[in-house]
């Protein structure tokens, strides 16, 4: 009964986000919004689109590095997308669990184990979230005077997340904790398999030392990340400068990850309007250029993934 429970609740949980997001919509007047996303000069937008180009080759290229350092050998052209495939589930999904639909993907491309894709494409996304962590953390020191706590909340939480991330990368450690689930919960049949895929997981992680490059590598992605949203926010003669924009935005965008909606719409927008105001940001304005860099970031270039993943499919028969 209590799973039951517990599955509805996981079932009813992405509405409370886009619940939120209504009541701001709501709130706000959904003519104001449409009216201020009127005022987005093309331009601007043209100008944003086109550096997704750049930033998805460059957020790929650190992806094939990890993979080539873990024998995994494939195209970059193949990866991109793939990639765009992730972000299109990802961006159907809370917590951007679609993301993982990579794993197949990457194993029928390279015919790798099904572990050691796993553990790539977890790396990968593990430095996704790092490095949006760090620009949030500097966003929160900007921020210090007005939200003294939230530099503290964000860099506990960040060291939580580090020193999961360094206890599991040792396989002794990860074996001890993954044993309980192991012996309770996997099928008799199962446990060979569920055993070859563990040490193919642990195979050929990285040194901690080979990951350095490929953070900075997507700590440069997300500055091109959320330069396309501020070039499309000058539409509206924003008094936010432009580093200040930089490492605040990350803020919403982390927060939105918070698994109570889908894309992080509501919580997102809820926390700009918050950051925004003190700079003297509308609401509407706010909402306006966070559902642009929505449609600019994310949902365009989901929609080719999508097409990428019919055709795949299609010629996978």
């Amino acid at each position: 009964m209590a799973i039951q429970k517990i599955a509805r609740f996981k079932v009813l949980l992405p509405f409370i986000g886009i619940g939120i997001f209504i009541y701001i919509i709501h709130n706000i007047g959904i003519e104001k919004i449409g009216d201020a996303l009127g005022n987005i000069n093309p331009l601007y937008f043209l100008l944003s689109l086109s550096i997704f180009l750049p930033r998805i080759i460059m957020s790929t290229y650190k992806w094939k590095m990890i993979a080539n350092k873990q024998g995994i050998n494939v195209g970059l052209f193949p990866l991109i997308k793939l990639n765009l495939i992730g972000l299109f589930y990802g961006t159907i999904t809370p917590l951007w669990l679609g993301d993982y639909i990579r794993i197949p993907y990457l194993k029928e491309e390279t015919n790798e184990p099904f572990g050691k894709c796993a553990s790539n494409v977890l790396i990968d996304q593990a430095f996704e979230f790092a490095a949006l962590f760090i620009l949030a953390l500097i966003g929160s020191l900007i921020l210090l005077n007005r939200f003294p706590t939230l530099f503290l909340i964000l860099f506990s939480f960040f060291i939580i997340f580090v020193s999961v991330a360094i206890f599991f990368k040792e396989k002794g450690r990860s074996k001890k904790i993954l044993k309980i689930i192991y012996d309770v919960f996997v099928p008799k049949k199962l446990k060979p398999f569920m055993a070859n895929e563990f040490h193919s997981f642990y195979e050929s992680i990285p040194s901690l030392k080979f990951l350095i490059i490929p953070l900075l590598i997507e700590l440069a992605s997300y500055i091109l990340f959320f330069t396309q949203i501020y070039i499309l926010a000058l539409s509206f003669s924003i008094s936010i400068p432009f580093f200040s924009f930089l490492f605040i935005y990350p803020i919403a965008s982390l927060i939105s990850l918070i698994p109570v909606t889908v894309s992080g719409l509501g919580t997102r927008e809820g926390t700009l309007i918050h950051l925004f105001s003190l700079y003297g940001v509308a609401s509407e304005t706010t909402v306006a250029i966070s559902l642009g860099g929505y449609i600019i970031t994310m949902l365009i270039p989901s929609f080719i993934g999508g097409i990428f993943a019919i055709l795949m499919g299609k010629s996978r028969g």
